[in-house]
């Protein structure tokens, strides 16, 4: 990475701050995990990065069933070392309850990049916007 942007595991032997790419919050009354990916990753970071997906899918399938918005909108396209390894993402969710799976990509390249990993993954789609991924979540999040 440039020195502008120093990798934070670089610098702490693995042990670092994924909060400048990768953040999430569960709102518990819709049963709804949003997950924001930032930034441009190293490998490192993506590994990390799987790492805590798990944990956040996780502590939200303790209830039960839960939506899932994954928000691209601030996530460049990724090196092809980094776009292999998150090709894992959607390995992990099928081990989880998810209901839908909402993604915001408006970068066409990162939907060309995003798209080739969806193989067999029916309760995903792919969205431009914010609020045509939330109307589509809302749909199952009432029932």
């Amino acid at each position: 990475m440039t020195s502008g942007n120093p990798d934070p595991f670089s610098r702490q032997g693995g042990a670092g701050d994924l909060t400048p790419f990768f953040r999430h919050d569960f709102d518990a009354d819709r049963r709804r995990i949003h997950i924001r990916y930032t930034g441009f990753w190293s490998e490192q970071i993506a590994r990390e990065g799987l790492k805590a997906f798990r944990s956040a899918l996780e502590s939200a399938s303790v209830g039960g069933p839960f939506t899932l918005l994954d928000d691209c909108a601030d996530w460049p396209t990724q090196s092809q070392e980094v776009a292999e390894i998150a090709s894992q993402f959607v390995t992990i969710c099928r081990d989880f309850p998810i209901r839908r799976n909402a993604m915001i990509i408006p970068s066409a390249l990162l939907r060309m990049q995003v798209r080739r990993t969806l193989v067999d993954f029916d309760v995903c789609e792919i969205f431009g916007t914010y609020e045509e991924a939330d109307r589509w979540l809302a749909e199952v999040e009432s029932m």
